[in-house]
């Protein structure tokens, strides 16, 4: 007689599972379209120093980042900010004399008002290694690209730009918004020549649109994100539904690169991508595990919090 699987069985059954669509060095690794893979500093280095200013994208290029990756929001004098949400954020944000800033939109303040505020002496909780670094300011765009010239002629090395485009997160933002915001972001990219370095990447896939009609040349990288049961799925080795959606609507957009939050990435989502002509460059990446992972399932880039880690697991450095 046909008996139900024990509580443990199934769990175990699971497990094997998991692994088996997860585990990606269990099948033939995929070839990388990268000679070299494509390491990334989230937020310039978010697990380290204040996320989005020049402390955190010095320690992403003093642990050897291919690419400095930030986030950009238009103000309300219309410049190009460097800042990750489209409202301040008093988690770790302060005014100059030490009081807290209210929440306030990005769209209703001028990038004066926003360089008032010191975002590096509070620490992020979720980051323990994080190292503040009191009286830091919010960078314009211009300004970043200005301090990064002056790193590469120190140091010798040409970096690349992972650039975000940042919008309300209620997908509220008007066909407007997004495209100004684009072809300002392109504008400033062509002012300082690194077109054929820089990469802009969105969740918001009109910005793919408006970046492609402005300037051909520029990369574009398509962002996705699950949902809490996409998510579940995927981790118990199901979902491949959802890997094949974004896949076709990162073609269409004409993307060339494809960066989802790392679930999403097995060997055969990586080799569908590449024979779509699509690079690989999951987010957001902070264990040594889940890097070699990629790393073993042919990705060509991986985002990360922690550069230090990422350069040492990925060039194998003791």
């Amino acid at each position: 007689m046909y008996k139900t699987p024990s509580f443990r069985t199934s769990l175990l059954f699971v497990c094997i599972i998991t692994f088996y669509f997860t585990n990606c060095a269990s099948v033939e690794t995929p070839n990388r379209l990268r000679k070299e893979i494509d390491l990334q500093g989230h937020r310039g280095a978010r697990g380290l120093k204040p996320e989005n200013t020049w402390p955190a994208f010095e320690e992403a290029i003093k642990h050897k980042m291919v690419t400095l990756e930030l986030d950009t929001v238009l103000t309300k004098d219309k410049r190009v900010v460097i800042h990750h949400d489209s409202d301040t954020n008093p988690v770790i944000c302060q005014n100059a004399d030490g009081s807290e800033i209210k929440k306030t939109s990005l769209y209703d303040l001028t990038l004066a008002e926003l360089q008032s505020y010191d975002c590096g002496t509070k620490k992020n909780s979720n980051f323990p290694k994080q190292i503040p670094v009191p009286g830091t300011k919010l960078l314009s765009l211009e300004e970043f690209f200005e301090k990064a010239a002056l790193a590469e002629k120190k140091s010798k090395e040409i970096y690349e730009f992972n650039i975000e485009t940042k919008f309300p997160d209620d997908g509220s933002a008007p066909d407007s918004l997004v495209k100004e915001h684009t072809e300002k972001l392109i504008q400033i990219i062509e002012k300082y020549k690194v077109t054929e370095r820089s990469t802009i990447q969105s969740f918001d896939l009109r910005t793919l649109n408006y970046a492609k009609a402005k300037n051909s040349k520029i990369k574009t990288s398509a962002l996705f994100v699950p949902t809490y049961f996409q998510g579940f799925l995927m981790t118990i080795g199901f979902g491949n539904g959802y890997r094949d959606t974004i896949l076709s609507v990162a073609k269409e957009k004409q993307a060339d690169i494809i960066s989802p939050y790392f679930l999403y990435v097995t060997p055969k989502f990586v080799n569908e991508a590449h024979n779509k002509g699509l690079f690989v460059i999951p987010w957001t990446v902070n264990t040594e595990k889940e890097m070699k992972r990629l790393v073993s399932c042919g990705v060509d880039g991986i985002i990360s919090d922690y550069p230090d880690l990422l350069d040492s697991v990925v060039r194998k450095k003791p």
